[in-house]
């Protein structure tokens, strides 16, 4: 299976020239405020984010489409490594959340895990809420915009399988990169995260590992995200 999920997305991102899904995307720069004794790893305190917003199937304009949401935490603070987070949006109920769902709007969207991190023994979900105003429509170029004039705000929330949304962390998007400075980044939430984290179940992350370095073969793209010899 993770042969067959490899040689699809390779051939995918072959054919597209780009990531086998979430193709096109507006990078972003900003930073990332971690509350102290939150129920994410590392110390609190801001730190910098690398982020990518994107539609999943790359449907041109302002259509609904699957929106992604990718964040790169760096290093430090303590986080022996950086981890990526892959958000979609999808729903906030004990069903939905673990589905990707089409969106009309970056502004009223919602941005998880969909799958849980096994953290402690107990299962963990991950969700990104936007705040602060409106984004505007499901077109790259509409959210670029609304990036240039203020920054976007998200506030990113933690879910144990027993329990309800915990504030995280504050996500602040505030510069527009262009594809240089971008570089060729790319993320793998399998590959890069933090240490006790593991996402479950595993065989599905594993499918998916296989899937994220068959888009990274097809475009070419570097074989390790985060330029490491080895992984975690």
């Amino acid at each position: 299976m993770r042969r067959l999920a490899a040689a699809g997305f390779r051939g995918l991102a072959r054919l597209r020239g780009a990531r086998a899904f979430h193709p096109r995307g507006l990078w972003l720069r900003g930073e990332a405020a971690l509350l102290p004794g939150g129920p994410l790893p590392g110390a609190g305190g801001s730190r910098p984010v690398t982020a990518r917003l994107s539609k999943g199937a790359g449907l041109p304009g302002a259509g609904p489409d699957v929106l992604g949401l990718a964040v790169r935490l760096p290093a430090g603070g303590g986080l022996d490594g950086p981890w990526d987070l892959a958000l979609s949006s999808c729903g906030i109920g004990t069903a939905t959340r673990c589905l990707p769902l089409p969106a009309a709007d970056w502004g009223r969207a919602r941005y998880g895990s969909l799958l849980p991190y096994r953290v402690a023994g107990q299962l963990v979900w991950l969700l990104a809420v936007p705040y602060g105003g409106p984004a505007g429509p499901a077109a790259t170029g509409c959210l670029e915009r609304r990036v240039r004039e203020r920054p976007w705000r998200l506030a990113l929330l933690a879910r144990p399988a027993r329990g309800g949304w915990l504030p995280a962390a504050r996500l602040t998007l505030h510069a527009v990169l262009s594809a240089g400075e971008a570089g060729r980044t790319s993320f793998d939430p399998v590959l890069n995260r933090p240490a006790g984290w593991e996402p479950v179940p595993g065989w599905l992350a594993g499918l998916r590992e296989s899937a994220y370095r068959g888009s990274r073969s097809g475009r070419r793209a570097p074989r390790d995200p985060a330029g490491r010899p080895g992984r975690r």
